[in-house]
């Protein structure tokens, strides 16, 4: 044996790629170690940037058989922007001048499609340190690059969701405090209208004082409506107060009082009997809001109907009017907080929060039930409410939202 640890007569190894030049055991170690690497693209550029040797690693990465790019110019790897601002030459010259050039960026396969890389070139000297070539080690990156982004966006989503929670968590508490510090002066304001009401009897001031009034009611029940939504936003939903109701006797009362505010207006109530466990005073609220918006948008000229079915279990009530129908991008935001229609379309009369059919909903869910519209050209506008009989239960359970 050989100090070189060969045979003697031994033939040596030849390097295919390299023509006849004899091959030692080291540098057959080293190519074996490289033509094993699959998870990397490890080649060998000569000084002008042209590919020498090609692993299994870049044909896998890149796309390319050794024969069909050996010889070619590494810039066939780049973006074509890249190509043209000369950063192929730009990272050779750095790398010459340093002893290697590191960076990530996008990096071109053979079928046209990018990828994100990881890039090493470093230069490669004989023992005079002349430049004979540089080693370029290139990784796919690709699925960190998506991973790191899809967190990113994430993170922002995430952040955004809680400057959003943040923001509306402040609004309800500031309604709830605004709210509550109204009552008391709106309070001394209708009281005061009602004594004037009482004791002035002018053509010239009765007028302004019944302005006064209804402009003070309308003002309470927007209040209301703002407490009930901090109530049902902060507070975790409504508190019930189940009793047993006759809901026929109800809606006469509803009926009877939006009568006597719009008596031109007609209004058809359906009901024999139904009856059941619920809280009162919100299902008026409910039927009060429902109604009265059957006949404030409702064909003037066509009659506002209150069907009542019930079953053993069930109660269902429609309230139905004709008129022009609620567009379908409309509806599908009918019952959030704040809603209020096409500025074009709204009246003094039909002014508000926007919290009405949002508040009905919460109520309608409270009692385990449910509130649906259906709204067209040719059938008008039905506003559906299904309600359980007995809502004690659901009560029971505490506050519902």
């Amino acid at each position: 044996m050989t100090s070189d640890g060969r045979e003697p007569n031994a033939t040596p190894e030849r390097d295919e790629r390299q023509g006849d030049r004899p091959v030692d055991a080291k540098e057959a170690s080293f190519r074996l170690l490289v033509e094993s690497v699959k998870d990397y693209a490890i080649f060998i550029l000569d000084p002008g940037g042209f590919v020498s040797t090609w692993n299994p690693g870049a044909e896998r990465i890149k796309g390319y058989q050794a024969s069909e790019i050996i010889g070619k110019h590494f810039s066939t790897f780049y973006p074509p922007e890249e190509n043209a601002s000369g950063k192929c030459a730009s990272e050779l010259e750095i790398a010459a001048t340093m002893g290697r050039f590191e960076e990530e960026g996008w990096r071109v396969r053979k079928d046209g499609s990018r990828f994100w890389a990881s890039v090493t070139i470093a230069a490669l000297r004989n023992p005079k340190a002349e430049l004979v070539g540089f080693a370029k080690v290139t990784r796919d990156l690709s699925e960190r690059r998506e991973t790191e982004e899809h967190l990113r966006a994430l993170t922002a989503e995430r952040a955004t969701l809680e400057e959003k929670a943040r923001i509306q968590d402040f609004q309800e508490r500031f309604l709830a405090v605004l709210g509550h510090d109204l009552r008391n002066p709106l309070a001394s304001i209708d009281m005061g209208a009602a004594i004037l009401h009482q004791q002035v009897k002018s053509p010239t001031l009765t007028p302004v004082i019944e302005r006064l009034r209804a402009s003070s009611r309308r003002m309470s029940r927007m209040i209301e409506q703002i407490l009930d939504l901090t109530r049902s936003r902060l507070g975790g939903g409504f508190e019930l107060s189940a009793r047993r109701l006759d809901l026929c006797e109800l809606l006469r009362r509803i009926v009877d009082e939006i009568r006597a505010g719009r008596p031109e207006r007609v209004i058809e109530l359906r009901c024999s009997t139904a009856s059941g466990v619920w809280d009162q005073d919100r299902i008026e609220q409910v039927f009060s809001n429902l109604i009265g918006n059957a006949v404030r948008h409702g064909d003037p000229g066509r009659p506002v109907t209150v069907s009542v079915n019930a079953d053993e279990r069930m109660v269902r009530v429609e309230v139905h009017n004709d008129g022009a129908p609620i567009p379908p991008e409309l509806q599908r935001e009918l019952f959030n907080p704040f809603r209020r229609g096409d500025r074009q379309s709204r009246t003094p009369e039909t002014e508000g929060l926007g919290l009405g059919l949002y508040i009905s909903n919460e109520v309608a869910h409270a009692h385990g039930g449910t509130i649906e519209v259906r709204s067209s050209i040719a059938e008008g506008t039905t506003f559906s409410v299904t309600l359980p009989r007995n809502a004690s239960s659901v009560e029971r359970e505490g506050s519902v939202g």
